[in-house]
């Protein structure tokens, strides 16, 4: 059985995919173990980068007597070579940024049960150290919050 962690990328991997992005196929929609394009060719732009983040929260505040309640953080990065390019598709940015922050203001996570809540902890929209590279990138952190048997 997969690690509760896993479950959650790939069903948010899942839950991406479905979105249907303009120009990011399928394929391009990466689960990674930390956020990087240091392997990519042209061929892998654009991209979204799937990863754990940072590190998992056990809140002893809340809970049940059974369940403890973990937080689990996962960065979402929209990837791009676009060479300093101020004006070519910002539109498309935005709008992926958008429909990702959007699909994930809803409370659970389908396909994950001990999931009972999450939120959208917005970041850069455009990270203007990657910009200067040469690459937009732009992410948030998605927070699941899952009750776990003891």
């Amino acid at each position: 059985m997969p690690a509760i962690l896993e479950n959650i990328l790939t069903t948010v991997q899942a839950e991406i995919r479905a979105l249907n992005l303009t120009d990011i196929p399928d394929s391009h929609i990466y689960l990674q173990k930390v956020p990087t394009t240091r392997d990519f060719t042209s061929n892998d732009f654009p991209a979204i980068l799937i990863t754990p983040m940072g590190v998992p929260k056990i809140n002893p505040q809340e809970g049940t007597n059974l369940r403890d309640q973990i937080e689990y953080p996962i960065g979402v990065f929209m990837v791009d070579n676009d060479n300093q390019n101020q004006s070519i598709n910002r539109d498309k940015y935005l709008t992926w940024y958008e429909q990702i922050m959007n699909r994930f203001r809803t409370p659970r996570l389908a396909g994950v049960n001990s999931i009972v809540n999450s939120f959208v902890a917005p970041g850069a929209v455009v990270d203007q150290d990657w910009f200067q590279v040469g690459e937009y990138h732009a992410g948030m952190t998605l927070w699941f919050i899952s009750w776990e048997t003891r």
